[in-house]
């Protein structure tokens, strides 16, 4: 930023000495928190499918599916739909986590024995409190 205008004062020079070599990073800063802000604020219309593997057993605790590297989870039922319990794999929940807005984002889902298309949004997602491993999942 080269000398300081008075010599004396190294420090906290005067904003008009320095802003004119500071202004391309300001706009360039801004124009990535406006490109932040933008994409934050909407949501894709690409269907996005977290397909289950199958549906849940009596066998299938939460040891278990932890165990295997699975994921149980519930798609709650509306008034003319019953719950669903179905099993996923463990990084599903990541996938839905790493996406922008993951709990207001609507997700697609091919039901395992009807083949019928549920369209969901995910509630809650709990984690294991010390391994902090998701083992439940709830849409």
């Amino acid at each position: 930023m080269g000398p300081p205008v008075n010599p004396k004062k190294l420090a906290n020079g005067p904003r008009e000495a320095a802003i004119y070599k500071l202004e391309p990073r300001i706009d360039v800063y801004a124009r990535k928190l406006r490109e932040l802000y933008v994409r934050r604020s909407t949501i894709t219309d690409v269907k996005s499918y977290i397909n289950p593997e199958r549906m849940r057993e009596p066998t299938d605790t939460i040891k278990y599916c932890m165990a295997n590297s699975l994921l149980a989870g519930v798609v709650e039922g509306r008034e003319e739909f019953d719950d669903v319990d179905l099993v996923w794999k463990m990084r599903t929940a990541s996938r839905i986590t790493r996406n922008d807005h993951p709990f207001m984002r609507p997700y697609y889902l091919l039901h395992p024995e009807t083949e019928e298309e549920i369209r969901v949004t995910c509630k809650d997602i709990q984690y294991h409190p010390t391994k902090k491993i998701p083992y439940n999942i709830k849409f």
